[in-house]
């Protein structure tokens, strides 16, 4: 799992979108939602804030391969 300062390459993980970034996670965020109230079931949703280009974008877990380029110490 990627950890803050690493350098990381985001893709979408399926789709025809070929969108890419490079660049440095400076946050990650961990949520647990409601999935189903009347089941009770929780699902885990993770959000990884990476400085690209001179800005933070957000990718999602689920829709995004985050690939460690360099991992920081």
């Amino acid at each position: 799992m990627p950890k803050i300062g690493d350098l990381v390459h985001v893709r979408p993980a399926y789709g025809e979108d070929r969108r890419v970034a490079y660049g440095t996670i400076v946050d990650i965020k961990v949520e647990t939602d409601l999935f189903s109230e009347k089941y009770a079931v929780l699902e885990e949703n993770t959000y990884f804030h990476v400085l690209c280009d001179g800005e933070v974008k957000t990718f999602d877990d689920e829709d995004y391969v985050v690939e460690v380029v360099n991992e920081s110490r």
